[in-house]
């Protein structure tokens, strides 16, 4: 991964076999970024998305081995613990133009991946919530 910082803005270049979500939380953790928003585009080869069943408190999960087009990932980071945790979702779509999308628990990256990803002032915490199941923003 290398990077370059234009202003507020942190310009990520992840290259193939990196993994995104791994590579943006090791950023912030050595930048010490405690609260942040970030957007990607580019490619994978492959991704394992989920859909949260609120009844199940449980993450549906699908893991997709394949070229595929990064169409948008949006996310936060936040502490969870002391440590930065980082919260995605992504779209991504095929060669036949098919999309799907969900929370992004990991993408390996294809061709390239770009993440611009924005700190914010302050921090942001995350703290277990029972009813949920969840990781939930403390404000």
């Amino acid at each position: 991964m290398k990077h370059q910082q234009l202003g507020n803005t942190f310009v990520l270049l992840l290259y193939t076999g990196e993994r995104i979500i791994e590579s943006v939380t090791a950023f912030c953790k050595e930048k010490n970024i405690a609260a942040a928003q970030f957007a990607a585009i580019g490619a994978v080869k492959e991704v394992e998305l989920g859909f949260y069943s609120l009844e199940a408190k449980a993450y549906n999960w699908k893991k997709a081995e394949a070229e595929l087009e990064i169409d948008s990932i949006i996310g936060n980071v936040a502490l969870f613990e002391g440590e930065p945790l980082v919260h995605a979702h992504a779209t991504v779509s095929d060669g036949e133009m098919h999309s799907f999308g969900g929370h992004l628990k990991e993408a390996v990256v294809g061709a390239s991946c770009e993440v611009f990803l924005q700190p914010l002032q302050g921090k942001l915490e995350r703290t277990h919530d029972d009813v949920t199941g969840l990781k939930l923003l403390q404000l």
